[in-house]
């Protein structure tokens, strides 16, 4: 069977970060402490009242007001934000699979200008999603090649006559169609797995829940999002933050990737247009109509990033233009009193996050007064000052760590919102106007050159590097005539402020430096992500591998005396689908660039692009990458980490009666009895008898070994075509890796 190798789990398995160790390794020591959290991030939060309490008691004293607020209140909203951290994300529950209800879904999979390239993958991925489905393909852009896109897949196709309300009236224009219980709404980009509805649909059983939002993957970890394999900016808020809100009912639909109850949604009259995130607008309607929403943290669906700082910004600036919008005075949805406390205080949090390059500029600005014009803002610039600033600092950036588990980086948060900086500063107006803001569709499938035009759309933060260094600078300058001549030429100023300012200033220009070189230096020139495979294939009928693919183009391993005096070579690709079945997808390689892999010479890695034989080879290598490998790689790491437990179920390998007597999420223990011949890590045909239902898969046997009487003892692998009714036996849960067992994702109730 062709499948990438054993030994390591794929870049691009979707797992939450918060149950998996990433590279940050402080943070990921808590994934599996929570008591060390909580005690920390308490800590943390009773230093911070002692602090701001000294300071607003003995610090304020006979300084000028206009210099002391300003600060004070900017520290105030750090410790705010801190203080939301710990509300939000407190505890990060389990996340149980509820058993699958068998309920109609309609699948909505809306566009604008987005490239084939794009939404092709989508209605592959739409397609194979299990369950009672009806695929729409909605086109605001109302193009001839998507109608014969939908035609050929055998979907519907929905066009309207104008864009008004962008996607929200995109939606709202094929819901009056719409008759099954659910609708699944995906972005082009968004390639759902095929076992959304089973992970998801039980929810519905309770008649209060209007809405289940799941998690965002990313497949292109190159974006200028992505920090390390799987881990990227939005890591924090998917695994850390969502679900702690679970515990607040402050859950909100994330434009993609949720199910939502038809009949809710249509009870509120469709999806909300006052805003340009109509999302999040839509789900304070559904909550203020006394309905719940809930958020499942499994990574079933895998999207694009933005590719370059351009799309960042866009998207950015339309998410605080949108959130900022639904809190103006007069609308202030985020706010209404049919909403609960808790829910009220959770999205106080987004509304902080938007304003916070605020407090940067008041940071900034307070630098110059005290390194310039020696206008210290506090009364006591002492020792003891300097001592209780540093403790509170330092205590509440570990129990920031503590409670991000992993998912975000020591000060990223800083570095992320300079990156957002002006355009979260241009959102700020909306809080004072009527007007929508414009919705500007994310761009997709770009390249990224880098260089000075990058560093354009950090304008802000270059200049709070210009004026950080003017500020040490001339404050170094100063020290030194002062030690040279004894006189210097600015007010003096206390060495505790000096030292606070000093460290505070270095601190931003490091972030602001680093992030700086990092965007200057980026470089990424193909659009369209490359899966990374390992696959048998045959290049003119010689026997190659393939080490990255998708529909356009490949890189394969060979020798260099394969590729002399040609531009074109038949390529066939052994794959494997959905179901386990071999395909061969068959066309024609055309060699564009040659790196040598050895110091022979001989052995080169050659990228190229690929022109497929006919639409049946290039839909299999659609299944193949954006469908069955993530799919495949994401259980691949669920199976490392289950427990069993024990069964009696009437069983067939391959054809022979069997009886399995203990199972988990993915592997099988059989006994077989009599005459039978199984390899090890052959892959048999499995059939299970469970209630009045016949489960087939794949079993991949790791361990196979006679115990007497006739009786064989097997064990393996094994790849179900359906996963839903695991739930009833094993209901699994996403928890973090448990320290006594190293069991990282599936728990027995």
């Amino acid at each position: 069977m062709a499948r990438p190798a054993e030994h390591s789990e794929l870049p691009y398995a979707p797992v939450p970060v918060s149950v998996r160790a990433t590279n940050l390794r402080l943070g990921s020591w808590f994934q599996s402490r929570p008591l060390a959290v909580k005690l920390i991030a308490s800590c943390g939060v009773l230093v911070g009242i002692a602090y701001f309490t000294w300071r607003l008691l003995f610090t304020g004293i006979g300084v000028e007001p206009q210099l002391f607020w300003p600060l004070f209140l900017a520290e105030l909203f750090g410790f705010f934000t801190f203080l939301m951290l710990v509300y939000e994300a407190w505890e990060t529950p389990a996340t149980p699979r509820p058993p699958q209800l068998d309920l109609s879904t309609d699948i909505l999979i809306t566009t604008y200008n987005e490239e084939i390239d794009i939404v092709e993958p989508t209605i592959v991925g739409a397609l194979r999603v299990r369950g009672r489905t009806k695929i729409w393909l909605c086109d605001d852009g109302r193009r001839p090649d998507m109608l014969e896109l939908a035609s050929r897949y055998g979907i519907e196709y929905q066009v309207r006559e104008d864009n008004r309300h962008a996607k929200a009236g995109n939606v709202n224009a094929v819901l009056p169609k719409l008759r099954n219980d659910l609708v699944l709404v995906l972005d082009a980009d968004h390639v759902p797995s095929p076992d959304l509805l089973e992970a998801m649909s039980g929810y519905f059983a309770e008649d209060k829940i209007a809405l289940v939002q799941s998690a965002h993957s990313f497949r292109n970890h190159n974006s200028v999002m992505h920090e390390e394999t799987g881990r990227h900016e939005q890591s924090l808020f998917f695994d850390v933050l969502l679900p702690g809100r679970n515990r607040k009912g402050s859950v909100f639909w994330c434009g993609s990737a949720a199910l939502i109850r038809r009949s809710a949604l249509v009870e509120v009259g469709g999806v909300a247009t006052k805003t340009s995130t109509e999302d999040f607008e839509t789900s304070l309607l559904l909550q203020m109509r006394g309905y719940k929403t809930q958020y499942h943290n499994e990574h079933l669906i895998q999207g694009l990033a933005p590719d370059n700082l351009a799309a960042y910004v866009v998207q950015r600036a339309r998410w605080a233009q949108g959130t900022l919008s639904a809190f103006r005075p007069g609308y202030a949805l985020p706010l209404n009193r049919k909403l609960s406390i808790k829910q009220r205080i959770s999205y106080v949090g987004a509304f902080l996050y938007y304003v916070t390059p605020l407090q940067r500029v008041v940071y900034s600005s307070f630098l110059v007064l005290v390194g310039i014009f020696g206008l210290v803002p506090v009364s006591q610039a002492s020792p003891e000052y300097l001592a209780l600033w540093a403790s509170y600092v330092i205590l509440t950036f570990t129990a920031v760590a503590a409670l991000e588990r992993g998912s975000t980086q020591p000060f990223e948060g800083i570095r992320n919102t300079f990156l957002s900086m002006e355009a979260f500063l241009r959102a700020i107006p909306t809080l004072f106007t009527q007007k929508t803001p414009g919705f500007k569709v994310t761009p997709k499938n770009e390249v990224d050159l880098g260089g000075w035009e990058a560093l354009s759309y950090i304008r802000l933060p270059l200049l709070v590097i210009g004026l950080n260094l003017v500020v040490l600078g001339s404050r170094a300058l100063d020290y030194a005539l002062i030690a040279l001549t004894g006189q210097g030429f600015l007010p003096p100023l206390p060495w505790p402020a000096a030292i606070a300012m000093s460290l505070f200033a270095t601190l931003e220009v490091g972030v602001i430096v680093a992030l700086a070189i990092r965007i200057y230096k980026r470089k990424q020139l193909r659009k369209l992500w490359r899966f990374p495979l390992r696959l048998n294939a045959r290049l003119n009928g010689v026997l190659v591998s393939v080490l990255d693919l998708h529909q356009a183009g490949a890189a394969i391993l060979t020798r260099r005396e394969l590729l002399r005096d040609s531009t074109a070579l038949e390529l066939e690709i052994e794959l494997t689908n959905l179901d386990g079945e071999q395909v061969v997808a068959r066309g024609v390689f055309e060699p564009r660039n040659t790196r040598s892999l050895s110091s022979s010479q001989d052995a080169v890695r050659v990228g190229g692009q690929i022109t497929w034989s006919d639409q049946t080879s290039r839909h299999a290598v659609l299944e193949c990458c954006y469908v069955a490998e993530p799919y495949r790689a994401r259980n691949r790491f669920w199976q490392r980490r289950s427990p069993r437990v024990a069964v009696l179920l009437d069983a067939t390998l391959n054809g022979h009666k069997a009886e399995a007597f203990d199972l988990s999420f993915g592997g099988i223990g059989l006994r077989l009895t009599g005459e039978v011949s199984v390899a090890t890590a052959a892959t048999y045909p499995i059939q299970l008898q469970y209630k009045e239902s016949q489960i087939s898969g794949r079993l991949t046997v790791r361990d196979a070994r006679a115990i007497g009487d006739g009786v064989t003892r097997v064990g393996g692998e094994v790849e179900w075509d359906s996963t839903a009714w695991l739930n009833e036996i094993l209901p699994v849960a996403l928890t973090p890796r448990s320290k006594q067992s190293g069991s990282h994702l599936l728990a027995v109730r």
